[in-house]
């Protein structure tokens, strides 16, 4: 089972989706779109996989606890296991602006997605994570210079 944040759209859609033709399950997270969520999920199902979506603000740290509890449940409902074996941290967002009109808030943003973010979230599922399991950072946001 692999949990992948971002798991919705773009490179999390396409990880999501090649895993499962390896007979990998899959425990998506999407922010906003829950219909780009369930689609990716009966693809997954359509091509004999399982899947599960949930939603998941990366830079909400406060909800952490409440989304392994989501996870935890995930796990033993429709998977029939208590740990899942990878994850991908692949949440992300992208400041499309050149480098001297960046602001100190779309910075910020960019380091709670993709930083601060996938460090504390790994921290509190590590301990239902398989020993032996992969974690995989993927960063995609960026600054033109």
């Amino acid at each position: 089972i692999a949990l992948i944040t971002g798991a919705s759209r773009g490179l999390g859609r396409n990880m999501a989706l090649h895993l499962a033709k390896r007979g990998v399950h899959i425990i998506g997270t999407y922010r906003s779109s829950s219909a780009e969520a369930e689609t990716l999920k009966q693809e997954i199902e359509a091509l004999g996989g399982k899947a599960a979506m949930l939603p998941l603000e990366i830079t909400v740290t406060s909800s952490y606890p409440a989304f392994v509890r989501a996870v935890t449940s995930t796990l033993q409902n429709d998977f029939g296991r208590e740990r899942f074996d990878f994850l991908i941290n692949n949440a992300g967002n992208g400041l499309f602006s050149n480098f001297v009109d960046a602001t100190e808030g779309q910075f910020d943003s960019l380091v709670a997605t993709h930083l601060r973010g996938p460090i504390f979230l790994t921290q509190k599922l590590l301990p239902i994570m398989e020993d032996g399991g992969r974690v995989l950072n993927v960063s995609s946001g960026f600054v033109r210079f």
